[in-house]
């Protein structure tokens, strides 16, 4: 008997599992086909053919082994996991060749541990050159996949121009805000602002041409709509001054007075360079209105083709991830085929350099013979030739011994003819002769006489 480990193949494992099987089924199924591998036909000749024929006093064939031997030899290996466990519970299990000859059956094991370690070795290196072949090809059709669909992508990026970025960024998982809407969120707050200048403006000129013919109306115009203004501000403001100066002088002098009809003068000044700033201030806004319409249609313009744009990219992006999904996924495939192919190239290297069973220590032969001992056969021998002379004795002890006597032909007496008696047994006068010299007795009787 000879004890095996069995570890999985180093090429096909985990990291997370090394030297382990990923699960029982699979290690069951490797022990399965080690027992139909012992089994097979050329390791059960390759073995018979290296241990000889068992010596024998007939003489054995030229073409040992035969299929008898063979067969025979099937029906003596056994295969089993320890303690009479399933298997696929224990990477252990032990080999077994039963044979007449402890010293041959310990040679047959080794032989057959030999040879199955080379079969198996051989299984595995074509196995591993079937896998090559195919995987071969895999890789092949699978870089041509993603050849063709990498083509198609790159004259689809092609005809996007100058939008592959925002469009790459739209179609990422975790992208930022692309550019194009950044500047349409900027044009659109532009587009905010300049409406309301060019209404302010608007307000502001509607004022200004209200005051240019009663500058006493500028008066009550809010300060922060004059902020655009400071000239037109700082001569209302001075406006104010002079009125409420001669508002005081008036309150004290007479309206000819020199410092009252001063104020007047003074009053008069200054609103006469409010109408000629308020003429500049109106202009300028006229100005501002225009730039404003202006800006507006630049704006417009501008947000309407980013809305385009983005519109275009919109429409564009559904195809464009379809293609980007496609291209990577034809490149999993294609690591995944070089995976395998590297793998199997690993499993084709490794195959005649090492094995997957490993012995434990040597060849054991049991202390008793499996079948029964010497003795047994000795003591049953001799229990059945008693039972076989008993059983003679009890058949034949009672027979009576049979004496044949020879009488001369001559020395025959010649007997009288007697009338035979009814019901006598036929043949009555012959008992004790033998057939010729019955015969003999018959021919010399007279024809007459007759038996009955």
């Amino acid at each position: 008997m000879q004890t095996f480990t069995l570890r999985p193949e180093a090429a096909s494992i985990s990291e997370q599992r090394l030297g382990k099987f990923d699960d029982l089924s699979e290690m069951k199924v490797r022990q399965a086909t080690i027992l139909e591998l012992a089994k097979s036909q050329s390791v059960v000749e390759a073995t018979l053919a290296a241990v000889g024929p068992p010596p024998s006093f007939f003489s054995r064939s030229s073409n040992w082994p035969t299929a008898q031997d063979i067969e025979d030899f099937r029906e003596q290996v056994d295969l089993r996991p320890p303690g009479g466990a399933e298997f696929g519970q224990c990477e252990v299990f032990y080999l077994s060749v039963r044979d007449t000859s402890r010293t041959r059956a310990a040679a047959l094991v080794a032989a057959l541990s030999d040879q199955l370690e080379r079969r198996l070795q051989t299984v595995r290196d074509e196995r591993a050159q079937s896998m090559m072949a195919e995987l071969d090809r895999t890789v092949a059709m699978a870089e041509a996949d993603l050849d063709a669909q990498i083509e198609q992508l790159a004259a689809f990026e092609a005809e996007i121009g100058a939008d592959l970025a925002e469009l790459r960024n739209l179609n990422a998982e975790t992208g930022s805000q692309s550019e194009v809407a950044l500047q349409s969120q900027a044009i659109a707050g532009e587009r905010r602002a300049n409406e309301a200048k060019r209404r302010e403006n608007q307000q502001l000129l509607a004022v200004l041409r209200a005051a240019q013919d009663d500058p006493r109306q500028l008066i009550a115009t809010p300060q922060t709509l004059l902020a655009s203004q400071p000239a037109i501000s700082r001569l209302k403001n001075a406006l104010v001054d002079a009125q409420v100066r001669t508002a005081n002088l008036l309150g004290t002098l007479a309206e000819d007075h020199p410092f009252v009809v001063a104020a007047r003068e003074s009053e008069k000044l200054i609103q006469s360079q409010l109408r000629e700033e308020l003429s500049i201030a109106i202009k300028g806004l006229e100005m501002d209105l225009a730039f404003n319409a202006d800006r507006e249609t630049s704006l417009a313009g501008t947000w309407e083709a980013g809305r385009e744009r983005l519109a275009r990219l919109a429409g564009a992006r559904a195809k464009y991830a379809n293609l980007v999904a496609s291209v990577a996924n034809h490149t999993k495939l294609v690591e995944a085929a070089r995976k395998n192919l590297a793998d199997a190239r690993a499993d084709h290297a490794s195959a005649h350099t090492a094995s997957v069973i490993t012995r434990i220590d040597g060849v054991e032969t049991g202390v008793r013979p499996v079948g029964p001992g010497r003795t047994t056969i000795t003591a049953a021998g001799g229990v059945a030739g008693l039972i076989l002379g008993l059983g003679l004795v009890f058949l034949f002890g009672n027979a009576a011994p049979v004496v044949e006597a020879k009488t001369p032909v001559d020395a025959v007496p010649v007997v009288a003819a007697q009338p035979v008696v009814a019901h006598a047994e036929p043949f009555g006068l012959y008992r004790g002769m033998t057939l010729e010299e019955a015969l003999r007795s018959v021919e010399r009787r007279p024809h007459g006489q007759g038996v009955k």
